[in-house]
Parts: C-alpha cells; structure tokens; sequence
C-alpha cells in the first residue's frame, strides 16, 4: 500500500472510530435518562407527548432556526417528514451525523478491499451507502409503525364507539383512546386530544394527525367525523360499520400477504444468490475472477449484473404487491 493511502486511510478509520465512540457515549446517556435535546425534541414534535405532565407542548412556538443552509439540503422536506412519520427520536443532526459515521466507516473497507485503479469509482460508494443506511432505517421503522398503528385502529374506533354509547364526547372518547390503548395509536390521540382541548376543530386534528400517520383507512375515520359534524347523522353506527369494514380489509390483507410469500421469498433469494455464490467461489478459489478481473469488459459486466439484479427486486416486488 502506497504511503499517502495508508495516511488516508488511519485518518479514516481514526474518525470513523472517534464518532462511533461519540455515538456510543451518547446512546448509553439516553438509555441513563440524560438526553439533553429532549425538551426541545418535546416542543418541536407534537407527536411526542410528555407522559403526566399535561403541559400544552404542541402549541408552543418553536424556536427560530439559524441553520438556514438545510434549506439547500435536497429532497431536505421529505427527509423531515420520514423523520416525523418514522415515530423514531432521531433528529436532523442525529442523522446526518450517523450518515457521515457510516460513511467513513465504509471507506477504509473499500480501500483495503478494492484495487487501486478501481478506487476513484469505489470511494463514491461511501456516502452512498451511508446516507441510503440511515434512510432504510427510517423506513423500516415508519413501516413499522403504521402497520401497529393500523392494527390498533379498528380498537380504537371501537372505545371511542363504547365511549360515545355511554355518554361521553368526542373529545372525551379521543382522550379515553390516548390513556387506556398502547403506543403508537395512544400517542396520537392524545395529542391530537389536546390540539383539540386548545380549540382545534375535530377534523382538523385528525387531518394532522393523517399528516404523521398517513393510513388510508385514518382519512375515512376522519371523513366521518366531518361528514357527522356537517350534515348531522348517526355518528355510532358508521364508526361502527367502518371499524367492522377496517377488520376485514385487515383479515383480507393477511391472507393475500401469505399467499405471496413464495412469490416474495423467491424474490429475495434469487437477489441474494449471486453474491452468496461469487463468496463462496471466492472462499474455495481466491484466483477464480483475478483471472478475468484485467479484461476491459470486466467492470462493464459486474455494473450490468447489478442493474439486471436490481431490476430483478423491483420486477419480483411488483408482481408480488397486491393492493387490498
């Protein structure tokens, strides 16, 4: 290894490892209770609510931002808004600085592992890679979290309809959602609840709360409470109808969802097979692609491969994804 890359590299892998234990340090002190962002996390998310302290956080205003340069930032408003929808309590700077770790802990395995004439094309793989981590992080969690949300909402339809059966207000049936159900349905009833005990309309708070969440069976709950304020009508029979009408759109779901699991396991494993197939040869015969690696043609094939494999994903994903 040539003097200067090896200088590049130490320095890479002394900061990626300076950040790693800065990430580490800061992890163990929020799992010790010691978080020093979380009051202005509190008044910036209205999602987050403050267990017991009933302090009307989402309508505080928020403090003025003097980082004007994430404006320029692309694609900055959809990031903000996975971050919000994820339910996660990672902030902007959290996860910008978990891109920049990942990145530079990819780059002194990319210039130990890739040959040197391949390296200008590899080194942009690092923040590639980096940055697309942290953002499947954020979907699998915002995944996750709708689909608890939705599983718990048909429950929830149902306590507010029990709730409005024996006397209780709307309001009053949203607030019995956010204390008795768990999260993440809770935490937004409650505070869609308190948006409303400060004067917002009803639907208004549900819109917003389709803004954290966006489920397509939260609008129809939300168009029934609108169509009930509006025109007038039996607002516990429809709730009841439609939580009936969620249930088994859900049941119906789960079986197409196990009658396309072949189809999404054959996806995946013809995905995977060719690099599990390339590690072994390269295990049992270390010199099988050295051999051809000179060739001029050579990256031409390994980047079409990978074209042909992505396609691949996306194609098997299409036909496998049936909407209910």
């Amino acid at each position: 290894m040539q003097p200067v890359v090896a200088i590049f590299v130490y320095a890479c892998a002394a900061i990626a490892v300076f950040f790693v234990v800065q990430a580490f340090a800061g992890f163990v002190r929020v799992a010790r209770g010691v978080d020093e962002d979380a009051v202005e996390r509190r008044l910036s998310n209205p999602s987050l609510r403050s267990s017991g302290s009933g302090v009307p956080y989402d309508i505080v205003r928020p403090r003025e931002s003097n980082e004007a340069w994430r404006e320029y930032i692309p694609f900055y408003p959809r990031f903000l808004r996975l971050l919000v929808t994820s339910g996660t309590q990672i902030t902007f700077s959290r996860a910008l600085a978990f891109m920049i770790v990942v990145s530079l802990v990819i780059v002194p395995v990319l210039v130990l592992v890739v040959p040197l004439r391949f390296l200008p094309l590899a080194l942009p793989v690092a923040p590639i890679f980096g940055i697309w981590s942290v953002i499947f992080y954020l979907m699998i969690a915002r995944k996750s979290r709708i689909q608890k949300f939705e599983e718990q909402l048909p429950d929830a339809i149902d306590l507010i309809v029990r709730s409005l059966k024996i006397g209780h207000p709307l309001s009053g049936a949203m607030s019995v959602v956010g204390r008795e159900l768990p999260v993440p349905i809770s935490t937004e009833f409650a505070a869609a609840f308190e948006k409303v005990s400060y004067g917002l309309e009803i639907p208004d708070a549900f819109s917003e709360m389709a803004e954290r969440v966006p489920l397509e069976d939260l609008g129809y709950l939300r168009m029934a409470i609108q169509i009930q304020q509006e025109s007038g009508g039996n607002l516990v029979e429809s709730l009841a109808k439609l939580s009936s009408v969620i249930r088994g759109r859900f049941r119906m779901f789960r079986k197409v969802n196990a009658l396309t699991a072949e189809g999404r396991f054959s996806a995946w494993f013809l995905s995977l097979f060719p690099f599990v197939l390339v590690f072994i040869i390269q295990l049992i015969r270390p010199d099988y692609y050295t051999q051809v690696m000179n060739a001029p043609v050579f990256p031409y094939l390994v980047v079409a491969t990978l074209i042909l494999l992505a396609i691949n994903v996306i194609a098997m994903r299409i036909i496998t994804k049936i909407k209910v």
